[in-house]
C-alpha cells in the first residue's frame, strides 16, 4: 500500500529530473568519447571543432538539443499518465 502510494508521488519529479539530467549525459558523452577514443558524436564534435568545420558544429547542436526537446515532450506527455490530475488540453491563445 505505501508503494502504491509514494511510488505514485515520488515518479513525477523524477521524470522531471531526467529530463533535465539528458542533456548533462549528452554533454558527458563529449567527455568519454574524446578520453577513451571512440568514434561517435562527441569525437565528430571535438574534430569539427578543431578543424573550425561550422556546418558539422551546427548539425551536431541541432541533433542533441532536438534529443533533449523530444525527451522533455516524452516527459510531459507521461504526466498524464503518471498523474490522473493531469490533463493534456489545448487552449486557443
Amino acid at each position: 500500500m505505501l508503494y502504491r502510494h509514494a511510488l505514485r508521488a515520488a515518479l513525477a519529479p523524477l521524470m522531471s529530473q531526467f529530463g533535465i539530467d539528458l542533456a548533462a549525459v549528452l554533454g558527458g558523452v563529449v567527455v568519454v568519447e574524446v578520453v577513451f577514443g571512440i568514434p561517435g558524436l562527441g569525437h565528430q564534435l571535438i574534430t569539427a571543432v578543431d578543424t573550425d568545420d561550422l556546418p558539422m558544429i551546427q548539425g551536431i547542436a541541432l541533433l542533441t538539443s532536438a534529443f533533449v526537446v523530444i525527451a522533455n515532450l516524452v516527459v510531459d506527455l507521461l504526466y498524464a499518465v503518471i498523474d490522473p490530475r493531469v490533463h493534456i488540453t489545448h487552449t486557443r491563445v
